[in-house]
């Protein structure tokens, strides 16, 4: 296996399991906040979703990011530009996705659409370094191993552990 089929893969893994760990949480649930301290999972869901987006559409592609150019901004009544990164501590609990079926989604085509653009990636480009702005200059196996896959299971751990004190099944092993 290739590193193209592996992040492929793995991608197509953790989109799986995030999506098999936020259904069927009712909404106490979906907002619980451990010790009134730590980010809900909406909102970790929300960041994970948001991220991938941007990182991948906007600063990779050089697209629009599916989140601003299909209007699901509008349509969620959320803010066009945040996805986190930076959010005070009172922000990203106050965080509220307003109709999650809609935000599934969006969701969806957001994974769909980073799925499909990860097998169209070839070693070499993998490999080429550059300037991707806020991010800095690096190759593209660190951009997606780390940034989108490595940060996205980090969410999903987080998400995992949260279901755990609720006293649901977190982790699938």
């Amino acid at each position: 296996m290739g590193t193209v089929d592996y992040f492929a893969s793995s991608m197509k893994q953790m989109h799986g399991n995030f999506l098999d760990a936020v259904k069927d949480l009712t909404e106490d649930q979906f907002y619980f906040r451990p010790l009134d301290k730590g980010n809900h999972i909406a909102f970790l869901f929300w960041h994970l979703v948001r991220t991938e987006d941007l990182v991948l559409n906007f600063l990779v592609q050089g697209k629009s990011p599916i989140w601003n150019e299909q209007g699901w901004d509008k349509k969620l009544g959320m803010d066009p530009r945040s996805q986190g990164t930076g959010m005070s501590d009172a922000d990203a609990a106050a965080l509220k996705i307003t109709d999650i079926q809609e935000f599934l989604k969006y969701t969806r085509t957001v994974f769909e659409s980073s799925e499909a653009y990860v097998k169209t990636l070839t070693e070499e480009k993998l490999a080429e370094a550059r300037d991707y702005g806020m991010l800095g200059k690096q190759s593209l196996y660190n951009v997606i191993g780390g940034i989108t896959i490595h940060h996205g299971i980090g969410h999903l751990g987080e998400t995992w552990y949260i279901k755990g004190l609720l006293g649901l099944k977190g982790s699938p092993m």
